[in-house]
């Protein structure tokens, strides 16, 4: 199995859980649909998540049981998808209603320190390295990242090394991703896997699910 197809299908399963929403649902009812999407793409498949809404998002993970949505709220998706061995790990964040000026100054910052991430992730940089590049946005404007920038991924939905900013470890081909995320009177997290090679790293979703905010309004 090719990674590029389970990042299809999980792109196609957020598109399909946006298009779902409606309010009165309950976060049950809003997954069912992501995930009859998958089984529709994949057929058989396994799933390691983080599915947060509302308060629960400053959890940082979890899974929000038997809640209906409200205005305001915000929702962290942050999906591992595994079939025939091969593994993905996707974050988006999603707003109920038109996200206030502090989500939306937030989520530009969680946005730059992903592409920042990007920009560090090369052949023999260190995994602290990458951290760095991400944290770097976020100690800009005061704030910080409380867990990893990001890690291996293929096999597994989390292989090492882990971005911390105590990991020296080399970075070689492989697949990567870069995670970042800010927590406050909110949270919200994105996450993209990328393919690194000698010439550099490949974004594998940006292009599927890009970030432009107006893609995460549930309203």
């Amino acid at each position: 199995m090719d990674i590029k197809k389970i990042l299809n299908a999980v792109a196609f399963a957020f598109k399909s859980f946006r298009a779902s929403f409606a309010f009165g649902k309950t976060t049950d009812e809003l997954f069912e649909a992501f995930e009859g999407a998958l089984r529709n793409e994949l057929g058989e498949y396994e799933i390691v998540y983080d599915y947060i809404w509302g308060k629960d998002t400053l959890n940082i993970d979890g899974q929000t049981k038997g809640y209906t949505p409200r205005m305001g709220d915000t929702l962290i998706m942050d999906i591992s998808v595994g079939k025939n061995g091969v593994w993905c790990d996707v974050c988006r964040t999603y707003f109920v209603g038109e996200p206030s000026l502090e989500q939306r100054e937030s989520y530009a910052l969680i946005c730059e320190s992903l592409r920042n991430g990007h920009r560090a992730l090369k052949i023999g940089a260190r995994a602290c390295d990458v951290y760095t590049a991400v944290n770097k946005t976020f100690e800009g404007a005061g704030k910080s990242l409380v867990h990893h920038a990001g890690h291996a991924i293929g096999e597994a939905p989390l292989m090492q090394p882990q971005f911390l900013k105590e990991n020296k470890t080399a970075l070689g081909q492989g697949f990567y991703t870069v995670e970042t995320g800010l927590y406050s009177s909110f949270g919200m997290r994105v996450e993209n896997d990328f393919i690194l090679r000698e010439n550099g790293a490949e974004d594998l979703f940006e292009e599927l699910l890009p970030l432009d905010i107006k893609e995460y309004i549930l309203v």
